[in-house]
């Protein structure tokens, strides 16, 4: 049985790079944890705890990057991409107390973090690998021949009272893409791995007259809160960054990226075909959540005869990430309105 924490382990999305330009600073608040991101001139980027271990004011409200560190507002106190302390106003010494700094990957134009219950700001568990959307083994892509995500192909939903789980178990749900999406034909699970810390599957769409596989769908899930797909149908098919990121102990932050092939046309400027494919993706993210934010999660659920195997071993595939302490508060009922 999953006792569902809102404090799980594995990556997560924290924000699109463009976000953060050089000599930037951003507040955020993931897991319960205030934090501030800051970019170099030189554009290297560090999220750090938020607050000033001098008098504690927090370096995202007002804060400025100074020499390639993020300056407290209120004293001046400066801080290096490490946590380190760099500068103390009028004094010539400097203390040996760090800020915590959190482990996070850029890729692609998305931020990822490293979050762990256990020991925030650590280092990534081995063999928990991030997944790259675009080096897929058997589907590798050359990102070049695609648009940027951010910003015209990306939805932010943030403060949404939902808990990850519910956008994790699409992983195995092909039953309601007709009900929920409006597809002609449910898709099948076609094979599914979840021998490691990434949940591996496809799902298959079936033509309709010929019963053959028409698309595919290649799914990534690393953890419970990041998703990765490449919709694969003998071209050069759309890749899609799915994530759900808790920002307490109630809500989370919910992001969606898609990565379109570039039109040989129009390579640099996305064509209006495009843009208008891209403002679909709102309509269809609102098609599941809409369903997300009312749902009651079901710890033992009446299964459909086509759900038992593929629902049975994501389930026990997520209990992996369900170690925070806070695990003891009971499932997500509590986040019903």
């Amino acid at each position: 049985m999953l006792n569902l924490s809102m404090k799980p382990t594995g990556w997560f999305q924290i924000g699109w790079s463009a976000e953060i330009p050089p000599s930037g600073v951003k507040p955020m608040k993931y897991f319960g944890h205030d934090l501030v991101a800051f970019r170099t001139k030189a554009g290297e980027l560090s999220v750090l705890d938020a607050h000033c271990p001098h008098m504690g004011a927090h370096l995202g409200y007002g804060g400025e990057v100074k020499d390639d560190c993020i300056a407290c507002p209120y004293h001046g106190w400066q801080w290096g991409t490490e946590g380190q302390n760099t500068l103390i106003p009028g004094e010539d010494r400097k203390i040996p107390k760090k800020m915590r700094k959190w482990h996070t990957v850029e890729r692609h134009g998305i931020i990822f973090l490293w979050h762990d219950p256990a020991e925030p700001g650590s280092e990534p568990r081995e063999g928990w690998e991030l997944p790259d959307i675009f080096a897929h083994p058997e589907l590798p892509a050359d990102p070049e021949d695609f648009y940027s995500c951010f910003p015209d192909a990306i939805v932010f939903k943030p403060g949404e009272r939902i808990h990850p789980q519910l956008m994790t178990e699409n992983a195995a749900d092909t039953a309601h893409f007709r009900h929920t999406h409006s597809a002609p034909e449910d898709p099948v699970l076609l094979d599914f791995d979840a021998s490691t810390p990434v949940w591996k599957s496809q799902m298959g769409f079936l033509n309709k007259h010929t019963k053959e596989i028409a698309l595919r769908l290649h799914a990534r899930n690393a953890g419970v809160g990041l998703s990765f797909t490449i919709f694969d149908h003998g071209v050069l098919g759309r890749r899609l960054v799915l994530s759900s990121t808790p920002v307490d102990d109630e809500t989370s932050d919910f992001r969606v990226s898609y990565y379109f092939p570039r039109d040989p046309d129009s390579p640099d400027v996305m064509p209006q075909n495009i843009r208008e494919m891209a403002e679909q993706t709102k309509e269809l993210f609102e098609e599941d959540a809409r369903i997300w934010r009312h749902q009651k999660f079901a710890q033992r659920p009446i299964y459909a005869k086509r759900d038992v195997k593929g629902y049975s071993a994501l389930r026990k595939w997520c209990e992996q990430f369900y170690e925070a302490s806070d695990a003891a508060q009971g499932p997500i009922e509590i986040l019903e309105r």
